[in-house]
């Protein structure tokens, strides 16, 4: 694609806090970088974020809208460069401050204030079947165990970009995602 440009996020490294001060001024001064944006300079979304359909369980879009941390890895800032390679090396020069805040890691205290969010993609999110406790009381043989596992990543198999091309007033999308029909409606 003729004038192609990159963009690289910025990922917080805390899971839980508030932005104190972002200085994208070293980052913005770099050959090659277009743009660097942040809460501070991001334009705001539409409806609070709220997409115009609806998005899969309910979700509002918060990216770059305000000073809060919500999770590890999340982006507050995004680098433009003119190459992949600019773009990279203005983004590790990105500094971000964060009041960092307790963050809620564990899983039973968390449980307590738990609420089912009513529907899902306009279906019940109750997936409740069968009788548990009545099956494992009838069952021949129980074994209990507890299995941990590795993170993981998809990456390799849905490399999350998307190429956005303007000819005039016509915008074709080129994404990599398993949900096509969801992203051409939306």
């Amino acid at each position: 694609v003729p004038r192609l440009v990159h963009a690289v996020l910025v990922q917080s490294t805390v899971p839980a806090g508030r932005i104190t001060r972002i200085d994208t001024h070293v980052a913005q001064a770099m050959p090659g970088v277009l743009l660097v944006m942040t809460h501070e300079n991001a334009p705001r979304l539409p409806n609070g974020g709220k997409p115009a359909l609806e998005p899969p369980a309910g979700r509002v879009l918060s990216l770059l809208q305000d000073d809060q941390v919500h999770y590890n890895g999340q982006p507050v800032a995004l680098v433009v460069g003119d190459t992949l390679e600019h773009a990279q090396a203005a983004a590790r020069m990105v500094r971000v401050e964060v009041a960092q805040q307790a963050a809620r890691l564990d899983f039973e205290t968390a449980r307590a204030d738990a609420h089912s969010p009513g529907k899902v993609q306009g279906q019940s999110a109750d997936t409740m079947r069968g009788d548990l406790a009545a099956g494992m009381a009838q069952a021949a043989q129980r074994i209990e165990a507890v299995y941990g596992t590795p993170m993981e990543t998809h990456n390799p198999m849905e490399p999350h970009a998307t190429i956005a091309v303007w000819e005039g007033d016509s915008l074709t999308l080129y994404d990599s995602t398993q949900y096509v029909s969801g992203v051409r409606r939306t």
